[in-house]
């Protein structure tokens, strides 16, 4: 089993990746998650790897950080969830997103996942409601800003928002909350959130 990949950054497309090792190139089928976060072309990455063998192909699917790659073997073991569907997943979700959205039995926001209809996101919550803590620490349990939504004006979300109607991603956007969080205080602004937010994204 090939359980990960460290190498050269070949190619880049939409949905996979072409990675150098050691002379020998592996094409691995991403999520957005991981696609949007790679370094530039040419640079060393690292993906952890699943191998999906079937009698036709031989495919592995790749991913920058643990927990990405725990969920998606998660949602392999549910039935009727393939790896098309497991990648849609975590393109339209991030693993805290999606763990939560189990644990509180959010259909709603399990069907907005392409390709999940209610059936199935009922089908995930049965399954694996009593299994996402697998996923790993809640990184509000760490003292950063959770990676959802929090409830409707809450300051963070607010920022978060902010940040990403400039341009950056998701995850960006919450890693330089989580990163500003000592310095922001107890009783941040929403502009206030924004300016550290900026500050810390300008740091790199």
């Amino acid at each position: 089993m090939i359980a990960h990949l460290r190498g050269e950054l070949v190619t880049a497309t939409a949905d996979s990746v072409v990675i150098d090792v050691a002379g020998v190139g592996y094409r691995c089928l991403v999520p957005s998650s991981t696609r949007s976060r790679l370094p530039a072309i040419g640079s060393v990455v690292h993906l952890y790897t699943s191998l999906q063998v079937r009698e036709d192909a031989l495919t592995l699917y790749g991913f920058l950080t643990p927990a990405e790659y725990d969920l998606f073997t998660l949602l392999l073991r549910v039935d009727g969830i393939g790896p098309k569907a497991a990648l849609a997943v975590l393109s339209a979700t991030d693993p805290e997103s999606f763990r939560r959205a189990v644990a509180f039995e959010d259909i709603a926001a399990l069907t907005r996942v392409p390709g999940i209809g209610k059936k199935t996101a009922q089908r995930l919550v049965l399954e694996l409601k009593e299994k996402v803590g697998s996923l790993g620490v809640a990184p509000w349990a760490q003292g950063e800003v959770p990676a959802v939504a929090p409830p409707a004006g809450d300051v963070w979300s607010e920022a978060a928002e902010a940040l990403c109607a400039l341009g950056y991603s998701r995850t960006e956007a919450v890693e330089a909350l989580a990163r500003a969080r000592a310095e922001a205080g107890d009783s941040p602004s929403v502009e206030t959130l924004v300016r550290l937010g900026l500050k810390q994204l300008f740091r790199g």
